[in-house]
């Protein structure tokens, strides 16, 4: 008896590994994604932030990384045109060292560190 379970066992495994590696997930991710802001192509991913209370956000910026706002502008809802939230960006006062973009949802007492970056540049403009 104890020979005829080992072997059913046995059989029920192998038949799992099997089965479970003919197992394939196809998808596209686009369908499962809507488009936002009406452009094809373009859809919502989701990447890690850092979110804190903005006051807390902005002063990590200002005291602990030596940063100064460089420009703000607004992010809008297309359809409607309600704002949602601001996107600041913050540069280092040497304007070399690094820059951080955030960004404050207005409905919240909350920012987001959405990038972080080294040894920045800016772009040369063109003489006209």
């Amino acid at each position: 008896m104890k020979q005829i379970l080992k072997k059913l066992w046995m059989f029920i495994i192998i038949i799992s590994f099997f089965t479970m590696n003919e197992v394939k997930a196809e998808h596209k991710h686009e369908l499962r994604n809507p488009p936002i802001y009406e452009v094809p192509g373009l859809v919502k991913r989701p990447v890690p932030v850092y979110c804190g209370p903005t006051e807390f956000m902005f002063d990590t910026a200002i005291k602990e990384f030596n940063q100064e706002p460089l420009v703000v502008g607004k992010v809008v809802k297309q359809n409607t045109g309600e704002v949602l939230a601001l996107l600041t960006v913050f540069v280092h006062k040497d304007q070399k060292t690094d820059m951080s973009v955030l960004m404050t949802m207005l409905d919240k007492n909350e920012t987001c560190l959405l990038g972080y970056s080294k040894d920045i540049k800016f772009y040369e403009k063109e003489q006209t």
